[in-house]
């Protein structure tokens, strides 16, 4: 036996578990926005073709593509470090993909160190639709900057308190 097929024997394979955050995971709680972009975060280094689009005929006949966000990285906001225990699990494919949705409160969470005026409606949106509660946000948001390595803490406490304000609007 080579050394390559030793080195491989006991290696569990095990599937790459994606969570879909932003635009796409908004309009799946909301149903209030579309995104032409996919935004994920992926748990393995695998390779994704950078020109990687999703083209299809929608009902009314009309071509429409989704393509995959090289430049998103979570690495650039805040996330909870149990968002996976909270995603939503969509499917899996051929035992290889396991396919999640961000949980609204993760996606609350995701969106404090940018907070551009997009993150703020995506916020008002959840909140509206009544998927988090202002106190569970709080506790998770608060832990979540506590531990991260992105962003000023002064800045996302900031952000965490506009965010609060808006349960109250």
């Amino acid at each position: 036996m080579s050394s390559q097929s030793v080195s491989l024997i006991g290696i569990k394979k095990e599937p790459v578990h994606v969570y879909i955050t932003g635009g796409i995971a908004i309009h799946f709680h909301t149903a209030s926005r579309v995104s032409k972009d996919l935004d994920a975060i992926i748990d393995k280094n695998i390779a994704i073709p950078s020109k990687l689009k999703v083209i299809w005929v929608n009902e009314k006949g009309e071509f429409e593509e989704l393509a995959y966000d090289h430049n998103y990285s979570p690495t650039l906001g805040i996330m909870h470090d149990a968002y996976e225990q909270r995603a939503i699990y969509q499917f899996t494919i051929d035992e290889k993909l396991k396919v999640y949705i961000l949980d609204p409160v993760d996606l609350i969470i995701s969106k404090l160190s940018r907070f551009g005026e997009q993150d703020q409606d995506d916020i008002k949106r959840i909140i509206q639709n009544d998927l988090v509660s202002k106190e569970t946000l709080e506790v998770l948001a608060k832990d979540a900057i506590r531990v991260a390595g992105a962003g000023r803490p002064e800045t996302l406490k900031i952000h965490l308190d506009l965010a609060l304000e808006m349960f109250d609007a």
